[in-house]
């Protein structure tokens, strides 16, 4: 499938090319269909089997057909494969390629991320849970209005911004914020500050930073061989029976 003597490096580039193609298709397909999950898995079946063609070398009318985005058109999708090298597969290269492609484009994982959703969010939520409701407070009388309150603190932040939903909190507290107070210039200007923050994040020269620093982690990644002292004898606590208690030992 992959020529050369040393095929690590080529298999990991091949598999990052791999997970790129198909997070862009599935979410370019996402924002073409919009999130009709039934067109969606009728759509997929075609576009798994024009990856592997791609893949394989044979690029034609079935990549502009079925498929969103293509790594072999204007249509640009991340190929990490040097381009020297050509990927020749048999059957069973093709199948066990089709498989791996189904755990991301199958219906049973189109099921799963239909709403393609990201654990960071989930994440993100649970850590503010337990920031206001710790595990060491084991009290249930007013756990629900914690909850309730950090709910409405950071969800309706993220899709109002920081200042709307201040404003929005005291006028249902009934203590509404003077217009032109030192407290709703203090609110424009974090506002501000947040916006800029955004912006700044989403300039085509941020963007190309953030890649240029991917690329060079996942360079770095492919030529880590060895670490120092990975081989270096471990030292005998045998004969130190007392230090088996301890977990460093």
């Amino acid at each position: 499938m992959l020529k050369g003597h040393s095929k690590c490096n080529i298999r990991s580039r091949f598999a990052l090319s791999v997970k790129a193609r198909c997070i862009a298709e599935l979410k370019a397909a996402h924002k073409k269909i919009q999130d009709d999950i039934i067109t969606l898995k009728k759509v997929m079946v075609n576009v798994i089997s024009t990856i592997i063609l791609c893949l394989n070398g044979y690029r034609g009318t079935s990549c502009a057909k079925y498929r969103c985005v293509c790594a072999c058109s204007n249509r640009q999708a991340k190929n990490f494969m040097p381009n020297n090298v050509k990927v020749k597969m048999v059957d069973s290269d093709q199948q066990v390629l089709r498989k791996c492609i189904e755990m991301v484009l199958g219906p049973a994982a189109l099921d799963a991320t239909k709403l393609l959703t990201t654990t960071k969010k989930c994440e993100a939520a649970n850590r503010s849970y337990q920031a206001v409701n710790p595990k060491s407070v084991t009290f249930s009388r007013n756990c629900v209005g914690h909850i309730h309150r950090q709910v409405y603190r950071q969800v309706y932040k993220l899709n109002n911004g920081y200042a709307n939903s201040v404003i929005a909190k005291t006028m249902e507290l009934h203590a509404n914020l003077t217009q032109g107070s030192k407290d709703i210039k203090q609110l424009a200007y974090e506002d501000r500050n947040d916006l800029n923050r955004k912006q700044t994040s989403a300039t085509i020269k941020a963007r190309a930073s953030r890649a240029r620093t991917r690329n060079y982690r996942y360079k770095l990644h492919e030529e880590l061989h060895y670490g120092k002292g990975i081989s270096d004898p471990k030292p005998d606590f045998e004969g130190l029976p007392h230090l088996k208690h301890h977990k460093y030992a």
